[in-house]
């Protein structure tokens, strides 16, 4: 398996010059020495992504080698789930660009092998990264690190549910008081008349108040410095053009609408298949799948 890790490691370096990437995003979890890195030149180029808060720390002592660290949520995840919210990490982050080329390379934790390569050129990608989307302009308003906060709270409600239930709900993020302008409540707003202090969804300690009031139904409304701002609350600019978004229901036309109107993103979950969506401007930025169970099966 080592020599087998170490030939597709090689491959992947060779395509980082051969396509003049930018970076390599290894999902360091797929490899059981993953020391190898020492080995090679370009460290700076190198993006190491793991979802083991243990093997983040193992990794702290080689900072000043390795600058390039993404801890990505503690849920299941398919092999284009793991490339998917690495790279939109990345580029949040600021450790990679909307319109570089990234090879990625990952596989089954389960076993240890490297399995999967892929060459992507964001500036051409038509599902993710294009300019409508993680854009400079929205960073700019909406702190990097809320947007990854609220898409780990998702993944985890998708991958867990609640009470034993499948959960269906919207993040809005950012343009707050347009957002509530195009609103409307449904129940009375839960986190009113707490201080901004005690409901920043940064804090870990909201993040399981957030996920009993997922089961409300309505959407979240979070300011661009991670305060929620209310619960339970109606998106009243819904999308009106038929088969702009075939297959899908109210929530995700909601999301989709407001987007459109206002400049905030917004991060949704299907109630009945578990997708993660990302809307920015009326569109689909990115969609992360729930693992099948026979994805689950084999990568343990």
């Amino acid at each position: 398996m080592a020599d087998l890790n170490k030939k597709m490691l090689d491959y992947a370096f060779g395509i980082l010059t051969d396509e003049k990437a930018a970076a390599i995003i290894l999902f360091l979890d797929s490899v059981e020495d993953w020391k190898f890195w020492k080995k090679f030149q370009h460290k700076e180029k190198l993006i190491l992504a793991t979802q083991k808060p243990e093997t983040e720390a193992d990794l702290e002592p080689f900072r000043k080698e390795l600058l390039n660290i993404l801890k990505l949520p503690q849920v299941k995840l398919t092999r284009i789930g793991q490339i998917k919210l690495s790279i939109i990490m990345g580029i949040t982050e600021g450790i990679i660009n909307s319109c570089d080329k990234v090879v990625c390379v990952t596989g089954a934790p389960s076993i240890g092998i490297l399995d999967s390569l892929m060459l992507f050129d964001l500036k051409k990608e038509t599902e993710v990264f294009t300019s409508m989307g993680i854009s400079k302009d929205l960073l700019k308003k909406v702190k990097p690190e809320v947007i990854e906060t609220v898409l780990n709270i998702a993944l985890e409600l998708s991958s867990e549910g609640r009470e034993g239930r499948a959960i269906g709900t919207t993040f809005v993020i950012g343009d707050n008081e347009k957002v509530m302008k195009l609103s409307k409540p449904l129940i009375m707003n839960p986190f009113k008349g707490y201080p901004e202090e005690a409901r920043n969804i940064l804090d870990q300690a909201v993040h399981e108040t957030i996920k009993e009031f997922s089961l409300l139904d309505g959407a979240f409304i979070i300011r661009e410095d991670g305060v929620v701002m209310g619960a339970g609350v109606h998106l009243d600019a819904a999308l009106e053009e038929e088969g702009i978004l075939p297959g899908l229901g109210c929530r995700h036309m909601s999301a989709a609408g407001i987007t459109d109107v206002t400049d905030a993103a917004a991060i949704t979950i299907s109630g009945s298949t578990g997708i993660v969506r990302i809307f920015r401007k009326g569109k689909i930025l990115l969609e992360i799948e729930k693992p099948s169970a026979e994805e689950k099966r084999r990568d343990g």
